[in-house]
Parts: structure tokens; sequence; C-alpha cells
């Protein structure tokens, strides 16, 4: 099984709620395992009145042709992987690495906790919606610091779009949360979609500027992170 394109942003995705959705929550939003630490525990918490089922699915987190790709793994253990939550109760769910930690460089992986379905009330004629939560987990490795080190490039695309892209030469990942892209003395091109850069990853922002980008001029992005500011040139193709 593989899921593509889905939960690039800050770690936590949700369907649309009308009436007949349940609601849970859970804690932490981020997982960090590593050799010291090979397990961790997460909350769900059940804010409705109603038990509501929950299938937890630990999945292989890579990121290719700019996209977010979820593949199969045996390598995460989850525990349990279906369970019921009370009205207004909590559970906890525990997830463990099987194997040892990369050497040198961070694993990804995500975990999905996806509402089980169940029969409607009697008299309601809703729509019932089936509520998604997704949380990053993290595998330190066994020797060093991992950090991330991201090479940006800029290109402009038919129509006056331009297109940015980052590619992460690190063995860690990191969270870009915005940023702004200073051509020359043009207005900055903001981006503000929050997207995660995993070890050898490549995403893309599509932005749009105000007027035509000038021909000359260095080209610079200042951002915000996980890890604090950061600014750095960009490779430009194309101006």
């Amino acid at each position: 099984m593989k899921a593509r394109g889905l939960w690039a942003a800050l770690g936590l995705c949700a369907a649309a709620m009308p009436a007949g959705a349940s609601t849970f929550t859970i804690a932490p939003i981020r997982v960090q395992l590593g050799a010291a630490h090979h397990s961790a525990a997460l909350t769900l918490t059940n804010v409705e009145e109603g038990p509501v089922v929950v299938q937890v699915r630990a999945f292989a987190w890579s990121q290719q042709g700019g996209e977010d790709h979820l593949d199969d793994t045996q390598d995460v253990l989850v525990s349990p992987a279906v369970l019921q939550i009370p009205g207004n109760g909590a559970q906890i769910v525990r997830v463990a690495l099987r194997g040892a930690p990369d050497p040198t460089r961070e694993l990804t992986y995500r975990l999905l906790f996806d509402e089980v379905p169940q029969a409607a009330p009697a008299g309601f004629n809703g729509l019932r919606v089936s509520l998604r939560l997704s949380v990053p987990l993290f595998v330190a490795p066994v020797h060093g610091t991992p950090s991330p080190n991201l090479q940006w490039e800029l290109r402009p695309l038919p129509g006056g779009d331009v297109e940015v892209a980052a590619v992460n030469e690190g063995t860690a990942h990191l969270q870009v949360a915005d940023f702004d892209v200073q051509v020359g003395a043009d207005t900055p091109l903001h981006a503000k979609t929050s997207k995660y850069l995993l070890p050898g990853g490549r995403m893309l922002w599509q932005l749009q500027p105000e007027a035509p980008l000038a021909a000359q001029g260095s080209v610079v992005i200042h951002g915000h992170s996980d890890q604090g500011d950061f600014t750095s040139p960009i490779a430009s193709s194309g101006l």
C-alpha cells in the first residue's frame, strides 16, 4: 500500500468536520526516537460524548518529485493497532522501533490515526466524515548529530509565476514554516506554506510575483523553520 502527496504541513491533517464526525486529539504531535529511546507513548483523547474507534498504522516517509510518499513498513511497532476510546476518555498508544537506527542518517516515518466509521444513530440524516490525523516520527542516527543542509533554486515558469525548489542534502529533516525570496531590489516573494524537507528530499513552492522579476541582482532567501531562522543564497536560472 502506498499513500502519496500527503501531510507535508505542520504534521497534523484532519478532514472537514461536519455534524456526525468524531473528534479526538493526540499528544505529542511529533515523536523522536533513537538509540537511547526505542519507544514512546502517545495519548489519544476523545473530546466527544460517544466512544470512538481508532486504527493506528506506521509508514515509512520519503519525498520524491516534490511530493511526500508513504510506504508500508515493518520498522515500527504500534500497540494497540486498533483501540476504542470512551466518551470524554483517553487511551495510550505505544510505538517502538523494531530494529537499530541508521548509523549516520535520520530515519523518517509517519503515524496515521484513522477513525473507524461506526453505524449512524437512528434518525441521523447528516454526512458522516471519518477523521484522520498524521504524526511525524523521527529516528536519530546512532553516531553524531544529524543536521539539514538545504540547497535552494529558483526558476521562472510560463505565465509569470516562479518555482522555488529546496533539496535537503543533509542528514536530518527541517520544517520550513515560511520564507521571503529577495530578487535584486524587487518586492520580496512570500511563501507561507509549511513543508518538511526530509534527508534526500526535494520540495517545491510556486509563487506569483506582483511584477516581472529583475533580470539581474542577487537572489537571497530569508525564512523561519523548526530549527530557527535561516538565510541562504539561491541559484537562479532563466531570469
